[in-house]
């Protein structure tokens, strides 16, 4: 039970449907593999209750689960008794069950689980008390960031911050503050950064200064970033060139976080660091703090700056709509010795002024190096149908990746002239579906949903599977028809779990069998 519980926790699924899979996994493949969860009826009432009398502890267990998922709360009395009864394999699913429930009267009973002895694994308790959903548990669980066993750390701080356990922030803090182990340094500061402690500055900026570069440190970072620390600015600034790889990914992060505009300044000049990388992390915090001095003193940077300045200025600029930029971030892409063409040309995508369509339909037709692929995509990013005749020479190139990047800023134009190729690229390439298809299903009207539904019945498992996931993305009543239909099919492979999904996209019904949505269907009629 334990391990199961470990397993349902890591990864975050709803128990029940976990619990009813684990026990459909037994026996021989069906015949059409395909991958979906039993479609038995749901249990009734009396079938729960008279589970709940047995002697199976299996059954017994998952009527308790089952009754509280379902919120049938004439059984809480029953179900309680259950948590401090004398079999104790009935005890974890009690406690998950009066989390579910939000049964505060049981908070007590559920935090006595943590004493040695109880039977009841340590993650099952956190996990009931995560569904509770009460702060003033929190204090309780704080001993519990000093285990020796990291997961159920990781399970402590996950517990507290779904719980909001901020009144712990005190006991959190002093506990923090004795510990001396680097490894368990990561767990206060994922606590105090995701609890937002502002409190817990000062313990981050020392641990921030004496720590080696570890995973610790880089969750110092983080965590500094989300208490929005402007006092970590100068350190988070100096981390962004320093060897430590995760540490310069994670304090450009908190930077961002933080937001504080006087940032920019310090962060400017790393746009024309030695280092790519930290060239462009340089750049996504330059993006990610709005300050009104950035436009201007990156359009200088790139006026004046070296060659590799021009790139990461290019992208600063044009993600900030910096339009008084256009022309000189046109003139550096004109310039084919300088790297990072490609990402000058998406600039100006982003920019989304049409008036740099004629710089970038040349760019398109470059027959070597990248830039082309930026500026087909940037066409795209401009959204003017007039890009639409290069747009559609670009589909039709040999060149695959150019010819994806195209379909995909066909999408993002959405013009019903693009279907016929469109459509004619899928037959021809199955393999560009996901852009081909993903580009048909922008397009509003009945043929682009024609075409989606022609696709969604092909035999090419691929091309169904993409066509289904579309048909459902776009939420089209008229797609209903179709779905059932292909529910319905019992010859052809169908990923049958993708078809119920993209149904209840479509209609936001909650059903989860094949037999419920026949049966809802045919009532519609």
């Amino acid at each position: 039970m334990t391990k199961t519980i470990r397993i349902y926790l890591l990864l975050h699924l709803s128990l029940i449907p976990f619990l009813t899979f684990l026990l459909s996994c037994s026996g021989p493949p069906k015949p059409d593999r395909l991958p979906e969860i039993s479609e038995a009826e749901p249990a009734g009432l009396a079938e729960l209750e008279k589970a709940l009398e047995s002697e199976n502890i299996q059954a017994k267990s998952q009527a308790i689960l089952e009754l509280a998922d379902r919120n049938e709360r004439i059984y809480l009395p029953k179900i309680r008794s259950f948590l401090t009864g004398n079999d104790k394999s009935l005890r974890g699913p009690a406690a998950l069950a009066l989390g579910i429930y939000k049964d505060k009267p049981s908070i007590q009973g559920i935090l006595n689980l943590l004493q040695a002895g109880s039977g009841v694994g340590i993650e099952t308790v956190l996990e009931a008390l995560a569904r509770m959903g009460d702060a003033e548990a929190g204090n309780k669980l704080v001993p519990f960031l000093e285990s020796e066993d990291s997961t159920i750390r990781l399970l402590t701080v996950d517990t507290l911050v779904r719980i909001d356990a901020r009144s712990a922030s005190g006991n959190l803090l002093v506990s923090a503050q004795k510990n001396s182990d680097p490894e368990k340094t990561k767990t206060y500061a994922m606590a105090i950064g995701k609890l937002r402690i502002q409190a817990g500055e000062a313990y981050l900026l020392k641990q921030a200064e004496n720590l080696k570069p570890s995973p610790s440190l880089a969750a110092v970072y983080l965590a500094l970033g989300k208490i929005k620390s402007r006092k970590a600015v100068p350190l988070l600034v100096k981390a962004m060139t320093a060897e430590f790889d995760k540490g310069r990914e994670n304090s450009s992060i908190a930077l961002v976080d933080i937001g504080d505009p006087n940032s920019i300044p310090a962060v400017l000049p790393l746009i024309g660091h030695p280092s790519r990388e930290i060239r462009y992390r340089a750049a996504d915090v330059l993006i990610g703090v709005p300050s009104p001095q950035t436009g201007p003193s990156v359009l200088r940077v790139l006026r004046t700056g070296s060659a590799e300045t021009k790139g990461p200025a290019s992208h600063i600029l044009g993600r900030i709509k910096y339009v008084p930029a256009r022309e000189s971030i046109e003139t550096s892409l004109l310039d084919t010795s300088l790297p990072d063409r490609e990402i000058i040309a998406q600039s100006l995508g982003y920019m989304g002024d049409k008036r740099s369509i004629s710089v970038l339909s040349r760019i398109s037709q470059e027959t070597s190096g990248e830039a082309k692929y930026g500026a087909v995509w940037a066409l795209g990013g401009i959204g003017d149908p007039e890009a639409l005749p290069l747009l559609e020479k670009a589909a039709d190139s040999s060149d695959q990746k150019l010819a994806r990047i195209a379909a995909e800023s066909l999408g993002m134009i959405a013009s019903p002239k693009s279907l016929a190729l469109l459509d004619r690229k899928t037959q021809q390439f199955p393999d560009l579906a996901p852009s081909t298809l993903g580009a048909i299903a922008s397009i509003k009207g009945e043929e682009a949903e024609s075409i989606l539904e022609k696709y969604a019945r092909s035999q090419n498992w691929n091309l169904h599977q993409v066509a289904v996931a579309q048909l459902g993305a776009r939420k089209d009543p008229k797609s209903l028809s179709v779905l059932i239909s292909l529910l319905e099919d019992n010859e052809t492979p169908r990923n049958r779990k993708l078809v119920i999904a993209a149904l209840k996209s479509v209609t936001g019904e909650k059903f989860s069998s094949k037999n419920e949505w026949l049966n809802w269907y045919q009532s519609r009629k």
